[in-house]
């Protein structure tokens, strides 16, 4: 069986940590799905902290550690990257990975980029190459995000007429997995209304937002404050039923369409059993969808870099409009 060798920039909680809330979370981190998949191997990881680099090389047994990229890059030749550092650093060292000879293919965090034409260039790039580029919005990956997508697609919740919900910690940084998540399940935004939140100024602000699908169906965002409580939710109705993730999707409640209990002649909602919600191994179905990639050349990924550079577009957008109180069409 074909082995690809994997190195992991940032040996973070992403990166590694999440391993140590193995019970809760199934396997969660880049390094523990590389050191679990039989078609890889983690050759090699990356950190500016000695500490935390040294933590990580020891937990999965890695003697290849660097502290550059470039030198983890040039020596130890990975053929899989998986960028798992702050924001800020994702398209440098996405670009890196995409020039460096040995890469065949590289797993990000989300943003792509904290700019829209970086984001473009680094699609662009890898296009060029032909590397697929996966972005881990990781409710993507999960079982029940998948069930629900299908249920929506067979039109178990009927004509979808609105999705609602929350979430904290930038439109850019944390919206954009609500905004991505809303496009695997609605298909495509064409317009997107931003409105200003009462937050603090700032690059990523925690702003509103409005989205009208391709589909009739309208979305509206809400931006929390983080200094509170962190929250991502979503609420979808159709005209056969609904369904809302709530817990950052690790919990679900569905509801089906009935007659009234106290009103005769009306329809209402009711709880129902349906799908269970939960994001348990998500990073390691992330790092399956990788080899399929690499064993199916063509593949197309679960989470592309395309679809990570639309989710971004929206969300530049939804700031954009809530500076200039215009609408913004796609």
């Amino acid at each position: 069986m074909k082995t690809y060798r994997a190195a992991v920039l940032g040996c973070g909680r992403i990166g590694s940590t999440f391993a140590d809330d193995n019970a809760k979370l199934g396997i969660y981190s880049h390094a523990e799905a590389y050191a679990t998949l039989p078609q890889t191997v983690l050759a090699a990881v990356c950190d500016a902290d000695p500490a935390r680099l040294a933590a990580c090389a020891e937990r999965w047994n890695v003697p290849a550690r660097y502290d550059s990229v470039s030198a983890l890059l040039a020596e130890a030749a990975p053929e899989v990257v998986s960028i798992c550092t702050p924001d800020a650093t994702h398209f440098t060292l996405g670009m890196m990975a995409l020039d460096a000879p040995s890469t065949r293919a590289i797993l990000m965090e989300k943003p792509l980029a904290l700019r829209l034409d970086d984001a473009r260039t680094l699609v662009a790039r890898a296009r060029e190459r032909r590397i697929p580029v996966l972005v881990n919005y990781s409710r993507r990956y999960a079982t029940s995000h998948m069930t629900l997508r299908q249920a929506i697609s067979k039109g178990e919740l009927g004509q979808v007429q609105t999705v609602a919900g929350y979430y904290t910690k930038g439109m850019i940084h944390n919206g954009t997995h609500w905004i991505d998540l809303s496009r695997f399940l609605l298909g495509e935004v064409t317009r997107v209304r931003g409105f200003a939140a009462a937050q603090p100024a700032s690059d990523d602000p925690t702003v509103d937002a409005r989205l009208e699908f391709a589909s009739g169906a309208t979305g509206y965002l809400h931006g929390c404050d983080e200094s509170a409580f962190s929250i991502f939710e979503m609420d979808v109705v159709g005209t056969k039923g609904r369904v809302r993730l709530t817990d950052s999707g690790h919990k679900f409640e569905s509801f089906a369409v009935v007659d009234c209990a106290h009103y005769s002649g009306y329809r209402s909602l009711a709880p129902t059993m349906g799908i269970e919600g939960g994001l348990r191994d998500v990073t390691l179905h992330a790092a399956e969808d990788l080899v399929a990639c690499l064993q199916s050349p063509g593949r197309e990924p679960v989470c592309s870099a395309e679809d990570a550079l639309k989710a971004l577009e929206i969300a530049f957008a939804a700031r954009d409009s809530a500076i200039s109180g215009e609408v913004i069409p796609l």
